[in-house]
């Protein structure tokens, strides 16, 4: 199974709560944990038609996806690859919002 980021909801993620996904960077893998998804409850930001290639694809509302990692390596806010055994390979911006005493926490925003 691979998820598509395109056609993705939080419904397709909520499998793979509390388990860890490796996000690929040039020094080496880190591990880090799928702690929560965050659904915007009023949005509606894909309210439009939206066609690629001629496929069309559905409203969705935006969600985030919060991942717990360790406090050092930090990442960087970029586009990583980022693997999971059963969700396959997903390409995500990832980006860093809160360092606790214990670990950081990073977000993949989708809208």
């Amino acid at each position: 199974m691979t998820i598509d980021p395109i056609t993705a909801t939080a419904e397709t993620f909520k499998p793979f709560l509390k388990q860890s996904f490796q996000v690929q960077t040039e020094s080496g893998p880190i591990e880090v944990i799928l702690d929560n998804i965050k659904i915007y409850e009023n949005s509606g930001v894909r309210d439009s038609h939206l066609e690629i290639d001629s496929r069309v694809y559905p409203i969705r509302q935006a969600f985030a996806l919060t991942f717990e990692g360790p406090r050092e390596p930090t990442l960087v806010p970029q586009i990583y690859t980022i693997t999971h055994p059963e969700a396959g390979l997903l390409e995500l911006f990832i980006s860093g919002f809160r360092q606790d005493h214990s670990c950081m926490l990073y977000e993949s925003i989708f809208n």
